[in-house]
């Protein structure tokens, strides 16, 4: 066994677990990133952007750092900043799950929430936080990292999260990932697809508008961006071989699933690519070639106890559906 003695040295090289379908022609594989030590693949954003600020200076011991986030790289920075000596303090909305927010707080970071009322241009609520962030850091000397616009974001998993795919499955046909920010499968993606001849899918929920400015409300948290807000540049959609949609209802009840009859506690990112794979390969021909996809499990669903787990807030919702369920029963045996 091998002994590490920094808990950035436990981010990244997460596992790959195989899980069986009814198609015999495709072999279906899942990049476990919820076992990184803060539970997500923003571990690695993280990591990244801190790591590139201390190398130029601009983070320097004792400093505070203000980040604008849904959850899971707030997380990955509060726990970061308790290593590495850092004060951190995360500017979130009223739709941040509150179980991200509980585990912010348990690291030693703060919670400072924004209003659209913040805003009397009537600004999208996204951009009010990472106006907020960056406001925030001036006054107060601190640093703002910027996961949306800085390109050490994606270039950290283009080194990182990319590299391993091909380590662990040489061969992939497909890589499937969702998008927020988009630095993740972009920067993953790049790697992958100079090196291989992978194609890249990725996933927004159904409202977002990452592809189109017609998006609407949806709930789930983490991948998508609004309509009306401003896009972020770390989002490379030349990478991309196809986009598609995922509902909530769609994700929510693949989380479910796969909880229940897999022992496999997933988040909101992951059951839209556990539900799409099976959507996508049901529509494919069965042939004699062997095909591989790997998905990107972005988080654990420990963090969505509050609402995909929660049968009072899914039924309120109107979000069971037991034919989703069913299918689900059918393809995943």
């Amino acid at each position: 066994m091998i002994i590490k003695s920094n808990l950035d040295e436990l981010i990244g090289h997460t596992p790959i677990l195989e899980i069986k379908t009814a198609r015999k022609d495709w072999k279906l594989y899942l990049k476990l990133e919820y076992f990184n030590p803060a539970g997500s693949f923003k571990d690695r954003t993280a990591k990244s952007l801190m790591d590139a600020a201390e190398k130029s200076g601009k983070l320097k011991k004792g400093m505070e750092i203000f980040e604008s986030s849904s959850g899971n790289t707030a997380k990955a920075l509060a726990m970061l900043s308790a290593v590495r000596g850092y004060k951190f303090t995360a500017i979130v909305d009223k739709h941040a799950p509150i179980d991200k927010l509980r585990s912010i707080t348990a690291y030693g970071g703060k919670l400072y929430y924004c209003t659209d009322e913040q805003d009397p241009k009537g600004g999208h609520l996204v951009d009010v936080r990472r106006k907020t962030a960056k406001r925030l850091a001036e006054e107060r000397n601190g640093i703002n990292l910027d996961q949306y616009d800085n390109p050490e974001n994606p270039n950290g998993y283009y080194h990182t999260l990319g590299k391993e795919i091909l380590e662990q499955i040489p061969d992939v046909d497909y890589l499937v990932g969702t998008i927020g920010t988009g630095s993740s499968l972009s920067g993953s993606g790049k790697y992958v697809k100079e090196h291989s001849k992978t194609k890249i899918i990725a996933l927004e929920p159904k409202g977002s508008s990452h592809f189109s400015p017609h998006g609407h409300g949806y709930f789930i948290s983490g991948p998508g961006y609004p309509a009306g807000a401003i896009p972020p540049k770390n989002m490379n959609a030349s990478i991309f071989d196809k986009h598609d949609y995922v509902a909530d209802k769609e994700a929510f009840n693949t989380m479910r699933f796969f909880a229940e009859n897999k022992g496999l506690l997933v988040g909101d990112s992951s059951g839209m690519t556990l539900y799409y794979a099976m959507r996508f390969i049901k529509n494919e021909p069965e042939t004699d070639e062997v095909k591989k996809m790997i998905l990107i499990i972005g988080d654990s669903g420990e963090s969505y106890l509050t609402h995909a787990f929660d049968d009072n807030w899914m039924n309120e919702k109107g979000f069971i559906d037991e034919n989703i369920t069913n299918e689900l029963r059918e393809f995943y045996i």
